[in-house]
């Protein structure tokens, strides 16, 4: 029993520290983010909108561990997870020579970066997706790995070597605008949209339109929707 009580200390002592720690950082960098983001919108407006003015570019937050960033018909929506998180055994980061040295560089925290049309927010229009663009993963020293669109995944992807600074938290925020203004709202095919049912007008009326997605402007749920 005694040997068991030991395990415990050691294991609170070593990879709860460790998740806390995680935790610290992880809030670390997504404040760095919230404070870009703002900068980013404040310089964006001074530049656009006295050439464009119905061009609007703004930040807000929603709580501790949400953000947002609109700029035009989209808006990337920022979550923090407040959870720490491992990776199953066959996962890549478990073969990198700094995870190797130190197990416990293994545990991270989670930001999510989705893109959302403007509208579907703007209308609460509960039904709509956003497309996932990248999830930044944030261990104990605050190193960081991307998964997610390119070049955001092929920049970030080596944990051992990558880690948050201001030049980084400037190059995630511009990458992951400029690939959402570059992923349009396609119009669906006819087929799709030939009948609808009085719930479905009812939600048009109410919601300035139907429950809509980048990818084919309509809920399509497809992995291979965010896949390049």
């Amino acid at each position: 029993m005694e040997n068991k009580l030991d395990q415990i200390k050691e294991l609170l002592l070593k990879k709860s520290a460790a998740k806390q720690h995680a935790f610290k950082r992880t809030l670390q960098v997504f404040n760095m983010l919230k404070v870009e983001a703002k900068k980013l919108a404040e310089q964006l407006s001074k530049e656009i909108n006295p050439i464009e003015s119905r061009v609007e570019i703004k930040y807000y937050e929603k709580g501790d561990y949400e953000m947002h960033l609109k700029f035009s018909g989209d808006t990337l929506v920022l979550m923090m997870h407040t959870n720490i998180f491992d990776f199953p055994p066959d996962h890549f980061i478990h073969s990198n020579p700094y995870i190797i040295a130190d197990p416990m560089r293994e545990f991270c925290g989670m930001i999510q970066i989705y893109n959302f049309l403007a509208d579907s927010i703007k209308y609460n229009r509960e039904g709509d997706l956003g497309y996932l663009v990248a999830r930044i993963f944030i261990n104990k020293d605050q190193h960081v790995f991307i998964e997610g669109k390119r070049p955001l995944a092929f920049t970030y992807d080596d944990i051992g070597k990558c880690c948050i600074n201001e030049e980084s938290i400037h190059t995630i925020l511009t990458e992951s605008m400029y690939y959402c203004l570059n992923f349009d709202l396609m119009a669906p095919p006819m087929e799709s949209m030939s009948y609808i049912s009085l719930e479905q007008k009812n939600l048009m009326s109410y919601s300035s339109g139907m429950p809509t997605g980048k990818l084919l402007g309509f809920r399509n749920q497809s992995s291979t929707d965010i896949t390049d």
